[in-house]
């Protein structure tokens, strides 16, 4: 009898040690393979996007009602990251590369295979905030921000050079 106890006890403190932690996942998700140096607090744009997206808004004239949040990409980013490096060496605001690619050229080669993607670019702006009211205050801006159909974002900036990239698998 006297040897149980001990069993019983050590039994009881594995049981509780094993027990699952309660933290919940954080809002971004982060893929180990892919390190992108966005040059912006990723948490700080993807929540002022994510609580738009989650109260609707006005997009000019257009009612948008509210859609589902949005999930950081990392394979985005990375493609936004390279256009944005190429707006800032050619110090010009564009969609398209000299060589003619485009966001969806950018995206499929980061790796991201897509259904539906989108692009929204900016010059000028200093902060995350700017950005985001300066692309909200544009009615085709705002409507992909507020997109249901897109549920991944990646963004970047260089200098003051914006890309803020879209996509749905």
């Amino acid at each position: 009898m006297k040897s149980s106890i001990p069993l019983i006890g050590l039994a009881l403190c594995l049981a509780l040690s094993c027990k699952k932690s309660s933290t919940t996942e954080p809002e971004i998700t982060k893929d180990p393979v892919i390190t992108v140096q966005t040059n912006l607090n990723n948490e700080v744009m993807l929540k002022l996007v994510n609580d738009t997206r989650a109260s609707g808004c006005n997009c000019g004239t257009t009612v948008m009602p509210p859609v589902p949040t949005l999930t950081w990409n990392n394979q985005l980013a990375a493609a936004a990251a390279g256009h944005s490096k190429y707006m800032a060496s050619a110090n010009i605001m564009t969609h398209a590369s000299a060589d003619g690619k485009t966001f969806a050229d950018r995206i499929t080669a980061a790796g991201y295979v897509w259904t539906t993607a989108g692009e929204n670019v900016a010059q000028g702006q200093t902060t995350e905030a700017q950005v985001f009211n300066d692309w909200i205050k544009s009615e085709d801006h705002c409507k992909n921000i507020m997109n249901a159909k897109f549920k991944d974002m990646g963004v970047a900036r260089q200098g003051n050079f914006w890309t803020q990239d879209f996509a749905s698998k």
